[in-house]
């Protein structure tokens, strides 16, 4: 059995003039998404073999909020290819990982990450069956294969789906 954990960073910054989109921090609002991530995180009890985040400052803060009170979270992986990344690409990604890697998280971006979660359960669509997938969501899968190049589209079943703000909300 593999698992596949998909983040998506908290909510970013857009007051701020930067250089780069790859600039953008988190803010004060993603700091309290990171937060209520980290005590829900902190209480499942979740782990991750391997953690790809994508180079931007806002998934590597998101990540590192994390990793500041969850010990048992690996160091973080940089990949370029996920920044920009769309569904195609993520898989790619999955694809080459070690069989040896039980789960894996990756931290990313819209509309990749929703796309992809959207595809791996659901089969190939054009559009995303998810009603929403905002800033600091965490979905995670399971996948019931040997081997990471044997993940398609629609192979894929839903272990969890958590967005900040929606604990106790029917």
């Amino acid at each position: 059995m593999k698992h596949i954990y998909l983040l998506r960073h908290a909510k970013s910054e857009w007051d701020e003039p930067y250089d780069s989109d790859l600039e953008r921090t988190l803010s004060r609002r993603g700091k309290e998404q990171s937060k209520a991530l980290r005590e829900y995180l902190k209480e499942s009890r979740f782990e991750f073999d391997q953690c790809l985040v994508s180079p931007a400052e806002r998934t590597q803060k998101t990540y590192t909020s994390l990793r500041k009170e969850i010990l048992r979270f690996p160091k973080p992986e940089l990949r370029e290819a996920i920044y920009d990344a769309d569904k195609e690409d993520l898989l790619f990604l999955l694809h080459g990982l070690s069989s040896s890697v039980r789960s894996v998280c990756l931290v990313g971006h819209n509309p990749g990450l929703e796309d992809l979660g959207s595809s791996l359960l659901f089969g190939e669509t054009d559009t995303s069956r998810f009603q929403k997938f905002p800033t600091a969501s965490f979905l995670g899968l399971s996948f019931s294969g040997d081997s990471w190049k044997d993940i398609t589209w629609g192979s894929c079943q839903l272990a969890v789906f958590w967005i900040p703000g929606q604990i106790g909300k029917e």
